[in-house]
């Protein structure tokens, strides 16, 4: 593959053989094997073999990851690497196991399952890391004003809250709301709740049939323009790219015996494999 960036978050893992892993064209691939990786979307990379050997791969791909796997992930250039040991892989192994049959026929309760999976996996990248031992950066009351914050924008999102109204909600001053947030998050609270805003819009992409004016209602947007605009400018594509691109095999499926391996690709020929 070249070097290339993603529309969403990837997770991927090799538990058997190994892989190589590149962030440019220009430099040879770094192989490692029984290693668990996640990329932000904006993170360019790309994979190949060693030429030797097989290897098997997990690839998971989802619109957000949980804090605070983002922002360590983001701090860290965009990417984490993870050795697994035995206990590592088996667990990878029975996720895949299970997950696989909700990509293939969703049902009803497959986005609680998959929701489920990222959690494991986003514990299993950071957890008896030295991430894991940090200590909280503010007290269990503050915590908890962010958390509540948090919630009570994304149950009024409809309404487009403003931030003194969420710390009016609360019972802060706006001040205190964004020096709580900074403290804890190392951001706005303008910037946390476009991301929940966004979230939700892509969620509502991917499991309904809503027009983009209908997203944009349900989410606090003035008009499908605000959306694409603020999408944009974020993801850096338009949520109707994001949705024929990464969507549109739920709604045609691909041939039995074939399952998608990269959108965007550079080389036609990647976009599908045999299973």
């Amino acid at each position: 593959m070249r070097c290339n960036t993603r529309t969403n978050w990837e997770i991927y893992a090799v538990i058997e053989g190994r892989c190589g892993l590149a962030f440019s064209d220009q430099r040879p691939p770094r192989f490692a094997d029984n290693t668990l990786w996640i990329f932000a979307p904006e993170c360019s990379h790309a994979w190949t073999n060693c030429g030797k050997s097989d290897y098997h791969r997990i690839a998971l791909h989802f619109g957000s990851v949980p804090y605070p796997v983002d922002d360590i992930a983001r701090r860290n250039g965009g990417w984490l690497e993870r050795k697994l040991d035995a206990a590592g892989v088996a667990k990878l192994r029975a996720l895949a196991a299970e997950i696989e049959p909700h990509f293939c026929r969703p049902t009803l309760v497959s986005p609680l399952v998959f929701q489920r999976v990222l959690m494991e996996v986003s514990l299993l990248l950071v957890e008896g890391d030295e991430f894991a031992t940090l200590p909280p950066a503010l007290t269990d009351l503050a915590n908890f004003k962010i958390e509540r914050a948090l919630s009570w924008y994304a149950e009024h999102l409809a309404s487009a809250p403003s931030v003194k109204q969420v710390a009016d909600a609360i019972h802060v001053s706006p001040s205190h709301l964004r020096r709580l947030f900074w403290q804890g998050r190392r951001a706005s609270p303008k910037a946390q709740f476009q991301r929940i805003r966004l979230e939700k819009a892509k969620e509502l992409m991917s499991r309904s049939a809503f027009t983009l004016e209908e997203i944009a209602r349900h989410c606090g947007y003035a008009s499908a323009s605000h959306l694409c605009r603020e999408h944009k400018a974020v993801c850096n594509f338009t949520p109707t790219t994001w949705r024929k691109k990464l969507i549109d095999r739920f709604v045609r499926p691909l041939p039995a015996g074939e399952v998608p391996v990269r959108e965007f690709s550079a080389r036609p020929e990647e976009r599908v494999m045999r299973a």
